[in-house]
């Protein structure tokens, strides 16, 4: 029974008890047709329902925001249904663009209706297990609720900064081709030396210039050898104060330049692995190619903020998730804690980068102006100020990130650094 339902049978009891309170036989009389109306609603109510749903979704994979229309076919294998409502699941982070994800429909036996929607969503992973199914009689006094099967699973992963293509160069490089300077001789594009012939050197790297000089002797031109690296991505997923609205937006900034590094990483040919570090740990071992980054971005949309686990656990890692010429790239907002976890990393043999979306410029854009935050906004800039001081002077890389700006200039010009100290 529905409230329609339980409307009436209050009509019928409230006619009942004023004609026996009043004795008043026309207020039984008017009781009647409610009375009728209610026995042809319990008469027609659906005894069961038979439907067989099935879900298509135009993409498996979109970019945050991006639109999607999901089409569901609705069969009817059972009896005529005259009143049938049909709802799908929604999700919050889901925005209807257009038509509605429900409708009421009356379905003869055998057949088939369609449900259809187009909605835009924020990262995640977004699985439906079945479709709400309502049968009711004509008047829609009662109804025989159910769940349809229909499954469907759509992956939205998190928007990519616009970055160009940029080259982080580690200290240790694993012996295959790739766009890493090695700093020795072998196959590349870089000029590294000259040394004396050996049979079987390519004739087009002879240095004949040198040859002429010394007629008996022939000279090869070496090249510095190019290869790949192993980069370890670490997102830092921990809620670490009471503003949830704050920190889940500097995460979404986070997760968006996570995805971008690791594509910008991959493509190059590098190898890349990622652990998401909060109140559960989603990892990804060490890869390559396309594969390795639908692994990444299905991790990343399922990531959340949540838990507080100490960030000195990362010790207890193995070296097959980050090896240990590995360059780990953090993405934290950095916590006064979490400073002898950098120094253990560094002693471990480490190389660290930092890249600390900024709390404090992030809140201070927020907040009204007046001198109460103002002050307090100095005083938070100095410790953070300290605080990565502090990590610099352990060898940690960091880059001082205000989202509001855009990272790739930030990250270029580490790059030319890290190029520049390899160098000497």
């Amino acid at each position: 029974m529905n409230k329609k339902s339980y409307l009436i049978v209050f009509i019928i009891s409230g006619l009942f008890l004023s004609a026996l309170v009043n004795i008043n036989g026309k207020l039984l009389l008017l009781a009647i047709p409610f009375l009728v109306y209610l026995i042809i609603g319990v008469i027609q109510v659906p005894d069961n329902v038979s439907l067989l749903a099935n879900r298509t979704v135009d993409k498996t994979s979109v970019v945050a925001q991006d639109t999607v229309e999901t089409r569901i076919l609705i069969q009817n294998q059972g009896n005529t249904l005259v009143n049938l409502r049909l709802e799908d699941r929604l999700f919050p982070t889901m925005t209807i663009l257009e038509e509605k994800p429900y409708r009421r429909v009356a379905l003869s036996a055998g057949e088939v209706t369609e449900l259809s929607y187009k909605f835009k969503a924020a990262r995640g992973v977004y699985a439906w297990d079945t479709l709400r199914a309502c049968a009711s009689d004509p008047f829609g006094l009662f109804d025989v609720e159910c769940d349809i099967p229909a499954p469907g699973k759509i992956l939205v992963r998190p928007a990519p900064l616009q970055i160009q293509p940029v080259t982080l160069k580690p200290r240790a490089t694993l012996p295959a081709a790739g766009p890493i300077s090695a700093r020795r001789a072998g196959s590349g594009t870089d000029f590294w030396g000259v040394r004396e012939y050996r049979p079987g050197d390519s004739l087009r790297q002879i240095n004949w210039n040198l040859a002429a000089r010394h007629p008996n002797k022939l000279f090869t031109n070496d090249y510095e050898r190019e290869e790949i690296g192993d980069f370890g991505l670490i997102l830092d997923a921990r809620q670490l104060t009471e503003a949830e609205a704050l920190e889940g937006s500097l995460f979404e900034y986070s997760i968006s330049a996570v995805a971008t590094l690791a594509k910008n990483f991959l493509r190059n040919g590098n190898r890349v692995s990622l652990l998401v570090f909060g109140e559960s740990l989603l990892t990804a071992f060490p890869g390559y190619g396309k594969q390795q980054l639908d692994l990444l971005l299905w991790n990343l949309a399922r990531a959340k903020l949540g838990g507080n686990l100490p960030f000195t656990s990362l010790k207890q890692f193995p070296t097959k998730l980050f090896p240990t010429h590995s360059l780990l790239v953090i993405f934290s907002t950095v916590d006064s804690r979490d400073q002898e976890a950098y120094a253990r990393l560094r002693a471990f043999g480490y190389e660290v980068l930092l890249i600390s979306p900024d709390p404090v410029d992030f809140t201070a854009q927020r907040l009204p102006q007046t001198q109460t935050n103002a002050l307090a906004s100095r005083i938070a800039r100095v410790e953070r100020v300290i605080q990565l001081k502090r990590l610099l002077n352990l060898g940690v890389k960091v880059i001082d990130w205000q989202v509001s700006q855009p990272l790739e200039p930030l990250v270029r010009k580490l790059a030319l650094q890290m190029t520049h100290t390899r160098n000497i």
